[in-house]
């Protein structure tokens, strides 16, 4: 594959992904993910490939699980 950053950025983010650079290495992770969650590449095919597939495991999960893998609560209990 031979896509440039910009069309990797675009495809990544129509799946739920976030892709950011700094030098040369690539981070990508979900919207709002927390450092956990994150991977680091220098390969632009790599983010492209990892971040598809962080996209297609995250639709398997149900949604109380995703919350917990992201640190977030799954529901609000008020006292």
């Amino acid at each position: 594959m031979n896509m440039t950053y910009k069309a990797v950025q675009d495809v990544l983010r129509k799946a739920g992904i976030v892709i950011s650079k700094k030098g040369e290495l690539h981070r990508i992770n979900f919207f709002s993910g927390l450092e956990n969650t994150a991977y680091y590449t220098t390969s632009l095919d790599d983010a492209l490939e990892r971040g598809l597939a962080m996209a297609r495991a995250a639709e398997r999960l149900p949604a109380s699980a995703f919350a917990k893998a992201r640190g977030r609560p799954t529901s609000a209990h008020f006292g």
